[in-house]
């Protein structure tokens, strides 16, 4: 791990951070995104939901604003029961204008195996900037017994 400097004054500035499904980044830099999400339904036929993989891209941006230098883009992302399922980190440069920054935008593939709320914690240099919630919801599929 390298060592990150700490973040107190000059500070980049978190201007999104959320998933969706999909999105287009133009030749100019424009983006759009598609489907903004933040529940996934699994559904199944067993009484139990089955461990399942999710797929979703995750979007995240900082304006530089005075700050200038590199540092490390941290997304973890947190279980229902508050424990770390996996952790990514990106080296990011932060250079000037003081409106340009830093985009990151990457597919997430998570396995998930209960029901309930989880959350993709956001830091740089080690530092939390914010938490973007998901919640998985277990719905099961009625069974179809015929007779004879």
């Amino acid at each position: 791990m390298t060592e990150q400097p700490l973040l107190t004054g000059m500070r980049p500035h978190l201007s999104l951070a959320t998933i969706c499904e999909r999105y287009i980044l133009e030749a100019d830099g424009a983006l759009t995104l598609f489907r903004i999400v933040d529940r996934f339904t699994i559904t199944g036929t067993t009484p139990e939901m089955p461990k399942t993989s999710l797929s979703f891209n995750s979007v995240v941006n900082f304006k530089s604003g005075d700050f200038r230098g590199a540092l490390d883009l941290g997304l973890q992302i947190i279980s229902e029961n508050q424990s770390q399922i996996q952790e990514l980190l990106i080296p990011v440069n932060f250079e000037a204008p003081d409106e340009r920054g830093v985009q990151m935008i990457g597919q997430i593939t998570v396995a998930v195996s209960e029901t309930g709320l989880y959350w993709i914690v956001v830091k740089l240099a080690g530092e939390e900037y914010t938490r973007i919630p998901f919640r998985v919801v277990y719905q099961r599929q009625p069974t179809v017994q015929t007779g004879g």
